[in-house]
């Protein structure tokens, strides 16, 4: 890496203005011309600079470091929690010289922020990093946007994230060489991006070629993870007899190494199916089943399998049990603000209960705008019809044929998606 890039780099790690680097040094504007490698500076000037920010002005490439950061990124891949969070705490370069190591701490540190939930730390490295991303080779770019790609789509802006899937692919697929279970993750999230995006033909697609490397890799764990998801795409296209057929596989290969926390996912989503064939009591049962396997850590999978609750108790008009469950959802809530999907249906279901008068303005200003900002056109068509079912008792037929339209709309531009 050229000195001006690494220079450019440490100084905005540091979160140092040119003008507080430059001070008695140089003047800023020759300090800028350095850090865009537009000039070359005397080794005098050089040192001074690399001495302010406390580096060395000759670099070499710390292999061994570089090994390490790449096992603890395999270990955010491989989802091993404890290990990834000990070897951070632990990890002793994180203020390494090294620019090519610093980079990759920052970037894996960054996946450690999403890995972790973090969202709002991962928000900063972002904003950080994009102030020198242009120094980077190909290979950090990959990792770059593929993490990226990652935090939209936590934060449910699927179609943001899949631009920057669609980068990281490009990249992959070019010279550059990468392991087989790196292409295999990079292909699971393109399929779980896609499924959310509801394009689920091209959701199959890319979970399929996931399986077959993890499949070919041994890796069991991974490989039900990805038949857990083509169940849940056949799920959604009312093939019930194919997603039951990949629920078993994942159940078995989850039985098979005794991993409760994808037994959990799998009774959710046989709770899933369940509702949809109209058998309430049983998907009650699948999302017991499900909350007793998940682990206190696992929030966005236990509001899921509260939400199914919720539902269901509902339908049965179990007015009592929806509103204890209720209760628990919004608890926890509480510890995690940054949710705001499971915070609308909840207090959805909390004016249901209510019999409030303010469901249908809450609708109307919060759910659809919400849900129609980050493209989930199928909650967009839920929440719609519904708006339009409450205007239409209340003989209010003008609005009533509005959202009806608005909601078959939404479920025109999803199967639009979904060709």
């Amino acid at each position: 890496m050229e000195i001006g890039s690494r220079i450019r780099f440490f100084r905005i790690q540091n979160n140092m203005t040119q003008e507080e680097l430059a001070q008695e040094i140089i003047s800023i504007s020759y300090l800028s011309k350095i850090e865009n490698n537009q000039t070359s500076a005397s080794i005098e000037v050089l040192e001074l600079l690399c001495n302010r920010l406390g580096i060395k002005l000759i670099e070499s490439e710390e292999y061994e470091q570089l090994k390490e950061l790449y096992d603890w990124y395999h270990l955010m891949v491989a989802r091993k929690r404890e290990q990834a969070i000990t070897f951070y705490e632990s990890y002793e370069c994180k203020n390494t010289n090294d620019s090519r190591v610093a980079i990759f701490f920052v970037l894996f540190e960054l996946r450690y922020f999403i890995f972790l939930k973090q969202l709002s730390k991962a928000e900063e490295q972002i904003k950080k990093i994009e102030l020198y991303k242009d120094i980077f080779d190909i290979r950090m770019n990959y990792f770059y946007e593929k993490i990226v790609g990652q935090f939209y789509y936590f934060k449910s802006k699927f179609s943001v994230a899949m631009e920057h899937f669609k980068i990281a692919e490009e990249i992959l697929t070019s010279s550059v060489h990468f392991e087989g279970w790196e292409t295999a993750d990079l292909y699971y999230y393109k399929g779980l991006n896609n499924n959310r995006m509801g394009k689920l033909a091209l959701s199959i697609v890319y979970i399929q070629k996931a399986l077959a490397i993890y499949q070919s890799l041994y890796d069991l764990k991974r490989s039900a993870e990805c038949q857990i998801l083509l169940g849940i795409c056949y799920e959604k296209i009312d093939e019930f007899e194919m997603a039951e057929e990949n629920y078993m596989l994942a159940t078995k290969l989850a039985e098979g190494i005794n991993d409760q926390s994808l037994l959990g996912l799998i009774y959710h989503n046989q709770g899933v199916l369940n509702s949809k064939l109209g058998k309430s009591n049983e998907a009650i049962a699948q999302f017991l089943s499900s909350l007793e396997n998940k682990e206190e850590d696992m929030v966005i999978g236990r509001l899921r399998s509260i939400h199914g609750l919720i539902e269901e108790y509902y339908k049965i008009q179990d007015y009592d049990s929806c509103r204890n469950w209720l209760i628990d959802g919004f608890t926890m809530l509480e510890k995690h603000q940054d949710l705001p999907d499971f915070k609308i249906h909840f207090i959805y279901y909390d004016y249901l209960l209510q019999k409030s008068e303010n469901l249908s303005k809450f609708i109307e200003k919060d759910a659809l705008p919400y849900f129609e900002g980050i493209g989930h056109h199928l909650l967009v068509a839920y929440y719609a019809e519904k708006l339009g079912k409450i205007y239409q008792e209340n003989h209010k037929y003008k609005l009533a044929s509005y959202y009806f339209s608005k909601a078959f709309s939404a479920l025109k531009e999803h199967s639009h998606l979904n060709q």
